[in-house]
């Protein structure tokens, strides 16, 4: 009871901090070391489109090249972290306020995708009503396959076909004929390109161990006398299946280990959001206490002072009692 007491008489002292300085100097690192991250993320990036001269010509130059999509994540990073960062370090409710309605606006925006990405998949009925159809702007990467001078775009491309062994952006089980809408592998009779009626080597079948053959995509497709495409003498050598449904198939497949990433991506965001609250909060206290008149503490003392008179005289009067 007596140390219950003197923590109640602590904390309402004047000289005593409600700012926890754990919380505080926890927050102030954990952004710091983000900060740096995101600073070597955008000093890499800028990096690469300064050596590869990048111009970025439309939204597909930008979300299908690496170096973009680093340099500029880097550079979120940065600015949302030094919020985070110097709010905590300077004690600045603006800036902490800022950094939490930051991270809560991120934090919805990655729900609202988590629930696009659920009804794209799972609820085809209003995907249509929506008109969600992200297959058609990917679409758009594949006619550029090639035809610019993007590696990082291929290389993105050829990775995405062999990870999820799929071929073709569309969400279709012969997503391979998407490849037709590329001025090389088009297949036509007014196309006189030697990939004609061809996809990548990227959306071949290839074993473990195996060597890639380059040419293993050549004449996949086909057309009749009508134009249209049909599939090719060597259709089997390469996997049929669009990328973008080898993808809900592949979070059907994994939807407990995917649901665990989400976990451990949504948590954190939302236990430093807490954080960040709690301090502000204490800041907020803490100068409210600061911010009281003079007259305040001066009536509290005096308050005080006649309490030890009220009882220096209870010991007198026990004194000459006894």
């Amino acid at each position: 009871m007596d140390t219950l007491r003197r923590t109640f008489r602590r904390r309402h002292r004047k000289d005593y901090s409600e700012i926890n300085p754990m919380l505080k100097y926890f927050l102030f690192f954990e952004n710091f070391l983000i900060w740096l991250v995101g600073l070597a993320m955008t000093a890499i990036g800028a990096y690469v489109l300064y050596i590869k001269k990048k111009v970025v010509k439309d939204a597909f130059d930008f979300f299908l090249d690496p170096s973009t999509l680093m340099t500029t994540g880097g550079a979120i990073v940065v600015f949302i972290t030094f919020f985070g960062c110097m709010g905590a370090l300077r004690e600045n409710v603006c800036f902490l306020k800022t950094y939490n309605y930051i991270l809560g606006f991120i934090f919805f925006g990655e729900m609202a995708l988590i629930i696009l990405i659920f009804v794209f998949y799972y609820v085809p009925e209003s995907r249509d009503k929506l008109g969600i159809f992200p297959e058609k702007s990917l679409s758009e990467a594949i006619g550029k396959y090639g035809v610019e001078d993007d590696d990082d775009m291929v290389n993105l491309i050829d990775n995405i076909q062999k990870t999820l062994q799929c071929c073709g952006m569309d969400n279709t089980d012969d997503g391979y004929r998407g490849w037709a809408k590329n001025i090389y592998y088009n297949c036509s009779e007014s196309n006189n390109s030697p990939e004609a009626c061809s996809v990548p080597h990227s959306c071949c079948k290839i074993k473990p161990g195996e060597e890639i053959n380059i040419l293993c995509g050549r004449k996949v497709m086909q057309y009749d006398k009508n134009g249209i495409i049909m599939d090719g003498p060597y259709i089997s050598r390469i996997n049929k299946e669009g990328c973008v449904k080898s993808l809900g198939t592949w979070i059907q497949t994994n939807a407990m280990v995917l649901g665990g990433i989400l976990l451990g991506i949504l948590l954190p965001q939302m236990f430093v959001m807490c954080m960040s609250r709690s301090l502000r909060d204490q800041i907020k206290i803490q100068k409210s206490k600061w911010n009281r008149p003079k007259r305040y503490h001066d009536n509290r003392a005096f308050e005080r002072e006649r309490e030890r008179e009220r009882e220096r005289d209870v010991i007198l009067q026990n004194v000459s009692f006894l």
